[in-house]
């Protein structure tokens, strides 16, 4: 079913927007996705072995990259900027809404149907 959803959504957005406004959001929330997985590395660094410049590098580039890109786009496309940012923050809201029906619904540690012997 999700992937009939995902199809039916890339045909609505393919056909009713400029297919250069869809290429510049997925380049934009790819450097959002490369930046946030890097930063997350970082607290798993010591059980993979990987190098703190590394990271640093990487996540410096991809910011610079990010940041760069988010300012000619506002200046050049300021209708795929706002698109970009009603995605992020629709992004932030679906995820702490799920994380809060999601804790709403999880049985607390110790109460759960145990019988005592």
């Amino acid at each position: 079913m999700g992937l009939l959803i995902t199809a039916a959504a890339a045909i609505v957005l393919a056909a009713g927007f400029d297919l250069s406004s869809i290429a510049s959001l997925g380049s934009a929330i790819a450097l959002l996705m490369f930046t946030l997985v890097t930063a997350a590395h970082f607290r798993v660094r010591a059980e993979t072995g990987a190098s703190t410049l590394v990271l640093s590098v990487a996540i410096t580039s991809t910011v610079v990259v990010l940041l760069t890109f988010a300012l000619t786009t506002l200046v050049d496309e300021p209708a795929t900027a706002a698109a970009l940012a009603v995605i992020l923050l629709l992004s932030i809201a679906l995820d702490l809404g799920w994380k809060r029906a999601r804790d709403g619904r999880q049985v607390p540690h110790g109460s759960a149907d145990v019988e005592s012997s």
